[in-house]
């Protein structure tokens, strides 16, 4: 129950976030007063500000408003993250699915373990896609950009019949875990073991770039490594794409659609333009059947 509320319709939970959401004349100005005008003081105390100041290592006020803004706020009981309705994986996981487009024609040759420096493609007469890091082709020339990334501990737990949690992934918004998240991958796949494999993720300043850091100063940052990646392209055949070289979030779905659309727009006649929609989550309708009470939850929090 909700500050045990007894809200049990979408009638009474509209009415309760009414009564709680900050407003502000000129729209939110950054991430806390996103979260506030969406759900009041009360649940993002509890939940949005720790775990975004947990995600990010700084306060809600530092970030743009995007990053609670792209948090879905339900009235219903629909416990999945996107109401899209038809949601998938490749059956075989991303990596066999990439494997199978590098291994599609004899043209592409792989190079693993190579660093990359933009002499490197000085002498380069083909085109150029670059999905690092903006800041790092230009070698920091204004500073770098702030990244996030993740580290996985893979726990086994044995002599475990059923699941340890109650959902496939749990979330951990209070700052008394290291943690933000931990994911039990017996739910997603079915499985009939004794046992359980679980990852947790930590927040991480070093490691993979996975998170650009959605700041003023970052984006102002950007904004002059995104001029010379404009000059680099009148000079050379190079593309700046996807969420490293864009500094942009990107959802999986997402970050492929913008390829795609790129790929079409930029081809010079060689691509298809196929007239892809473009992505447009709250335009989307409700998928036909919600999910109920009785159903096990994709995502659960802990406090």
């Amino acid at each position: 129950a909700l500050f045990n509320k007894g809200i049990t319709t979408r009638e009474e939970m509209d009415a309760w976030l009414a009564g709680v959401q900050a407003h502000y004349p000129n729209g939110p100005r950054n991430s806390e007063e996103m979260a506030l005008s969406r759900v009041g003081p009360h649940l993002y105390d509890k939940i949005f500000k720790p775990y975004t100041t947990k995600q990010w290592n700084c306060t809600p006020v530092s970030l743009n408003p995007s990053v609670t803004g792209r948090i879905p706020v339900r009235n219903n009981h629909d416990d999945r993250y996107f109401t899209d309705r038809h949601q998938f994986l490749p059956v075989k996981g991303y990596t066999d699915l990439v494997r199978n487009m590098l291994k599609s024609s004899p043209k592409i040759k792989v190079l693993l373990g190579v660093d990359f420096t933009p002499g490197d493609i000085a002498n380069f007469r083909g085109t150029t896609y670059y999905t690092g890091p903006i800041d790092r082709y230009f070698e920091g020339t204004h500073g770098p950009l702030q990244y996030r990334s993740l580290v996985f501990e893979r726990r086994m737990v044995r002599n475990v019949p059923g699941t340890k949690f109650s959902a496939s992934q749990v979330n951990f918004p209070s700052l008394k875990y290291p943690y933000t998240r931990v994911v039990e991958y017996k739910h997603l796949l079915k499985q009939k073991s004794n046992h359980t494999l679980l990852f947790y993720e930590y927040p991480s300043e070093t490691g993979e770039p996975y998170y650009p850091v959605p700041s003023d100063a970052n984006h102002l940052l950007y904004r002059q490594y995104q001029q010379m990646a404009q000059d680099e392209g009148k000079r050379r055949r190079i593309h700046f794409v996807g969420r490293l070289a864009n500094y942009k979030y990107y959802n999986m779905d997402q970050a492929i659609l913008n390829a795609l659309e790129y790929f079409d727009a930029n081809s010079n006649g060689s691509g298809v333009r196929s007239g892809r929609a473009h992505i447009e989550r709250d335009k989307w309708p409700e998928p036909a059947t919600a999910r109920n009470f009785s159903q096990k939850p994709a995502h659960s929090f802990a406090a």
